[in-house]
């Protein structure tokens, strides 16, 4: 089971829009590519940069 409360902010917030986007797509897990979506739609995020 994964600890988000040891997660920085950002990264519970990447993970958080990652739960999103799954949904968003009828996804039933999260894989790499949410997250590399969620990193990227992030504003001011690292890889925005």
């Amino acid at each position: 089971m994964m600890r988000f409360d040891r997660f920085t902010e950002r990264a519970q917030e990447a993970a958080q829009r990652a739960a999103e986007i799954i949904q968003r797509y009828g996804h039933n897990q999260i894989d790499t590519e949410h997250i590399l979506l969620a990193l990227i739609e992030q504003p001011q995020g690292i890889i925005s940069h």
